[in-house]
């Protein structure tokens, strides 16, 4: 009884958080995850009382540094930087051995000790996406409009093709467009008006630019959050990205070190959770036939129950 006393007078009550974004709230990638921090702090893991969302958006290199040295030095317990961020975390770990940071995504070493490696898997919910583009399409041309050719962006990309192969007789010509920018919607543009001029009539949208598909009266589908609202005539389905699971991972990790005075263990290879695990979904639009949604969501039940297994394809695929 007195250990287990103990043991609680220790336990924390409250947790600070910050972030460094690398791009900002508009891009979706970063928006998924201001909102599922929002959500965690309303859950109050552990009985946590967790800071409303503080960020730096749009650092890199050097700057970045300056930035998360900054939040160690204000007694942040947790840095998260959303992105591409090793190389900085390097540096920092070692003079700030009570910090958790965290990095998110591809292009990232797994360094352990105090860095903790969040990883992304949209796969599932983009084979969804492929199979209505399949049921969809009248030209049996299929398109992605991409920013990086990162790896977590291919394994999406292989599933939506993979989905699309699924429901299609014959063969599919693929497009595939990287406009080399997390965020530029002029290029994403340019890059669909291109596809749509070759006779691709659906869009897997890993960049933005609906309103090309919409004046077009083409199909796009969407990633990371409901852009169906935006768009509604051309957004057929968005494929949802949901980081609570991998926020909650991470606050168990950094409240488990807190309470047992265990050091940091952190994954040398990439963590992701899956579909079943709450980490994705796909959203259908209304307008969408019933039998086509009817077949969706029954492949959907088959993924949840482990009927249907997606396999994750990171290899690049070329344009036809």
């Amino acid at each position: 009884f007195l250990l287990t006393t103990i043991a609680s007078a220790k336990a924390p009550t409250k947790l600070k958080i910050a972030g460094i974004l690398m791009t900002g709230p508009e891009q979706a990638w970063d928006g998924t995850f201001l909102k599922a921090w929002e959500e965690v702090k309303a859950e109050k893991p552990h009985g946590l009382e967790i800071n409303k969302p503080i960020f730096t958006e749009g650092v890199w290199n050097d700057t970045a540094d300056t930035v998360a040295s900054l939040y160690a030095r204000k007694g942040f317990d947790i840095i998260w930087m959303h992105g591409s961020y090793s190389d900085q975390v390097k540096k920092l770990q070692k003079k700030y051995p009570d910090i958790l940071f965290v990095v998110s995504g591809s292009g990232n070493e797994g360094l352990g000790g105090n860095q903790y490696w969040a990883y992304i898997r949209q796969h599932e919910s983009t084979y969804l996406q492929g199979m209505v583009a399949g049921l969809m399409t009248k030209t049996n041309k299929i398109g992605m409009v991409g920013t990086f050719p990162a790896d977590d962006v291919w394994d999406a990309v292989n599933g939506f093709f993979l989905g699309a192969k699924s429901v299609i007789k014959g063969d599919i010509t693929k497009k595939i467009t990287f406009i080399e920018s997390w965020f530029d919607p002029p290029k994403a543009r340019e890059a669909s008006n291109a596809q749509i001029s070759a006779g691709v009539d659906q869009i897997y949208m890993d960049a933005t630019a609906f309103e090309a598909c919409e004046k077009a009266g083409i199909f796009a589908h969407g990633k990371y959050k409901n852009w169906i609202p935006v768009s509604p005539k051309a957004v057929m389905t968005s494929s949802i990205l949901n980081w609570k699971p991998s926020i909650k991972w991470i606050i168990d990790e950094w409240y488990k070190v807190k309470t047992t005075g265990q050091p940091y263990n952190g994954n040398t290879k990439p963590k992701w959770f899956s579909m079943a695990e709450g980490a994705g979904d796909v959203v259908l639009n209304d307008r969408l036939p019933q039998h086509i949604k009817d077949k969706v969501l029954k492949a959907k039940a088959d993924i949840l129950s482990g009927k249907l297994v997606v396999p994750v394809i990171v290899g690049p695929v070329k344009s036809d």
